[in-house]
């Protein structure tokens, strides 16, 4: 579907919110403009007819009916092999809003009408909020020309969820363009408490866990990844300050974290990180470390796991800061092009 974060640069390995398949373009861009109409500005039919198809697409998730989303959905991809990654998502994320209340949140009208068909560049819309200084931006790559919608709605609840979607008009109503689900807490916490507790763990000192929590906080405060707003970029500006050394210029897959340690023989061995992040646990009670470790293979599953635990208690014993807000680490042994091999382990259990 139309429509990537977190950044390589952060290293941190989750899916993205993507669902369905981009779009391809082919031809030279052209930047034309785009305008946003905010929830306050717009008209009341536009804004109750936004309103009123996200809540249905909401509900129709709720309920797992893949059908009525399908029917839902602009013809490109709606059918076939298209819209397979759009069921699939919806199915995953009905049994985690299945018994929450639903509100529509927040409307933005985007019009694109005036971008050229094959434009493969960013569509840029940029929103300012009625009676604030603050602002929320959208860059779209490969949007084609219409107009759109972006609609935010909440599943409250004891794990709340944020279901956004990006809707195009036409003919016969808004229909789904893109869905973006994603957490709005984790272990119990909203992106705000994580923004706090990094900002405290900046002034402690406590570089490592700063970055980690203000990484957490951006995750669940940003509606889809090409979403960002004044928050957010304050939040990231706070982040960028309060890195660690050996993370200022960030790091990932082309650029792994090096973390050298002495083995029993003497020999100095190395741990090769391209992600470091929180991530809740599956009950939703508890904050994980989550690693992703570089290795060389997959052959033997006993020699990974083995390296697996050794590289956590390296990161552990360089970062003795990390072992007070986790219960577990999780370590994904990555190689590229094969189902990554997880390591798991209470924090407590690591010496």
């Amino acid at each position: 579907m139309i429509g990537r974060r977190k950044e390589e640069s952060r290293g941190v390995g989750r899916c993205g919110a993507w669902a369905g398949l981009l779009l391809v373009v082919l031809v030279t861009p052209v930047l034309r403009a785009q305008s946003c109409t905010t929830q306050a500005k717009m008209t009341p039919d536009v804004r109750n007819g936004l309103s009123n198809a996200a809540l249905r697409l909401a509900q129709s998730i709720q309920g797992g009916d893949v059908s009525k989303v399908q029917a839902d959905t602009i013809g490109e991809f709606a059918s076939g092999p298209a819209f397979a990654p759009t069921a699939a998502l919806v199915q995953a994320t009905a049994s985690r809003v299945a018994n929450e209340a639903l509100q529509v949140t927040q409307l933005y009208k985007l019009d694109a009408s005036s971008r050229s068909r094959g434009d493969s560049s960013d569509a840029n819309f940029s929103c300012p909020l009625t009676g604030t200084t603050s602002e929320t931006d959208f860059a779209i790559p490969g949007l084609p020309p219409g107009t759109y919608g972006f609609a935010m709605v909440e599943a409250a609840g004891e794990r709340p969820w944020l279901l956004s979607f990006l809707l195009r008009q036409d003919e016969a109503g808004w229909k789904l363009a893109g869905f973006y689900p994603r957490a709005s807490a984790a272990a119990g916490h909203d992106g705000l408490w994580y923004w706090k507790s990094a900002r405290d763990y900046a002034k402690a000192d406590e570089l490592w866990l700063a970055w980690i929590f203000y990484g957490e906080a951006d995750e669940l405060m940003r509606p889809a990844n090409f979403a960002t707003s004044t928050n957010l970029d304050r939040l990231r500006s706070e982040e960028r300050a309060a890195a660690p050394p050996e993370l200022s210029n960030g790091f990932g897959a082309a650029n792994p974290l090096a973390v050298k340690a002495n083995s029993s023989n003497g020999v100095a061995a190395e741990y090769r990180f391209t992600s470091i992040a929180a991530q809740e646990s599956v009950d939703g009670r508890q904050l994980n470390l989550v690693l992703h470790l570089r290795v060389d293979d997959l052959a033997d599953p006993t020699a990974v796991t083995a390296r697996s635990k050794a590289a956590a208690q390296v990161m552990l014993d360089a970062h003795i800061e990390l072992r007070q807000a986790f219960h577990n680490v999780w370590v994904f042994a990555d190689v590229a092009g094969h189902p990554p091999l997880l390591t798991e382990q209470t924090i407590s259990s690591i010496p």
